[in-house]
């Protein structure tokens, strides 16, 4: 059967080969994988499709709006943004109740949100902040997420992270055109918001460790995670003009996350247990190489040495987390990290005998560890990821 996975077909032949299994039941097996495999690839395919048309939607949208706009004014402008962006966000509503529209739904929804927060941005041009209507502006801004968010909590566990993520965004314009605060300020009670939202979810997940009654609170959760890596960015970027030392409170929070996630995978109660978490901690490492280089070599001011200590250091834990935990995509960025490490040092001291021998002293350790990755076909267990 060609839609059957290749190693799944080379190991139901193989235990078919060593008697594990009958013939019956390694055809039984082969139809079911080539079934999976056929609704798998019909889910991709819905998505790609799904993503595909809401691309030719924007490319409509453009050429309308290219068309109309010179024919607007500003306020006009701005109202024809919010009515597109509610009339996207409230069909894909109606789609999700389709069950086989559920992909273009939830893309809908979100492309309306991102089109109802272009408008309340844009209304700045129709409405100066402070005035009536800019403050009319920045209070339908907030009313965006309240009137829509909480609708979307009994329907599927992704749109409410997206529509905290968006909250943001709506809060920060109703305190931009609505307020006399500063953007500093603006920062600082966004900061405020989401302690606040961060302890709520806590609350809800001590609450429903289970996750039976909020199945939707630990997406909303990990997106909040998310969220306090902008947030702490531009805080130490604005109101503490960290300038350089702004990476060191992105480290912190990437520790922080690490360690969430690993707490997820081995401490958490198994409601609160994901297959993405592994996923989510080659992400993690993946986006160590840029910011822990950046810290060492920019804001630390530190040689290129401390870098590959740092970089590979933490791709040496990962392969070390990897062989013992198999997992495949942990493996990779651990490999891609080390690289990176070994590369940008010797870039640096290009020329130096000491180079030559690091380099040497690298190759042999993956040597060694290619050896125990072999081990895996002996220990027993699938990798995974």
């Amino acid at each position: 059967m060609s839609n059957v996975p290749p190693a799944v077909s080379e190991a139901l032949e193989r235990w078919e080969e060593k008697a594990l299994l009958t013939p019956e039941l390694a055809d039984r097996l082969r139809r079911e994988a080539a079934e999976a495999s056929l609704a798998g690839t019909a889910r991709l395919g819905q998505y790609v499709v799904a993503a595909t048309g809401a691309v030719v939607t924007v490319i409509a949208g453009a050429l309308f709006l290219q068309w109309a706009w010179p024919r607007m004014d500003a306020a006009a402008h701005t109202w024809a943004l919010a009515a597109v962006g509610l009339a996207v966000h409230l069909w894909g509503v109606r789609l999700e109740t389709k069950r086989r529209w559920v992909p273009a739904a939830l893309l809908m929804q979100t492309a309306g949100l991102g089109l109802l927060l272009s408008a309340a941005i844009y209304s700045d041009n129709a409405w100066a902040d402070a005035t009536p209507g800019g403050i009319a502006a920045g209070i339908v801004a907030l009313a965006v997420p309240f009137v829509l968010g909480p609708w979307s909590l009994g329907r599927n566990v992704a749109m409410p992270a997206v529509h905290l993520a968006f909250a943001f965004g709506f809060i920060a314009v109703f305190l931009d055109r609505a307020t006399p605060l500063s953007a500093d300020a603006i920062v600082w009670v966004l900061d405020g918001v989401l302690a606040a939202v961060a302890i709520g979810i806590v609350v809800l997940l001590r609450g429903d460790p289970a996750g039976r009654r909020h199945p939707w609170v630990l997406n909303a959760f990990v997106m909040a995670i998310y969220a306090a890596a902008v947030l702490a960015f531009f805080t130490a970027l604005g109101p503490m003009d960290a300038g350089a030392g702004a990476a060191y409170p992105l480290d912190v929070w990437l520790i922080l996350v690490v360690a969430l996630t690993l707490w997820g995978i081995h401490r958490a109660p198994e409601g609160l247990r994901r297959d993405w978490f592994e996923a989510q901690l080659a992400w993690c490492l993946l986006l160590w190489i840029p910011l822990g280089f950046f810290t060492v070599m920019e804001a630390m001011k530190a040689p290129s040495e401390v870098a590959l200590v740092f970089v590979g250091g933490a791709a040496v834990l990962g392969f070390g987390y990897a062989i013992e935990r198999r997992v495949r995509a942990i493996l990779g960025t651990s490999a891609i990290a080390f690289i990176a490490a070994v590369w940008i040092w010797a870039t640096d001291r290009a020329g130096a005998l000491g180079a030559v021998a690091g380099l040497a002293f690298a190759a042999v350790l993956l040597f060694w560890l290619s050896g125990r990755v072999g081990e895996w076909t002996t220990k027993g267990g699938a990798p995974r990821g």
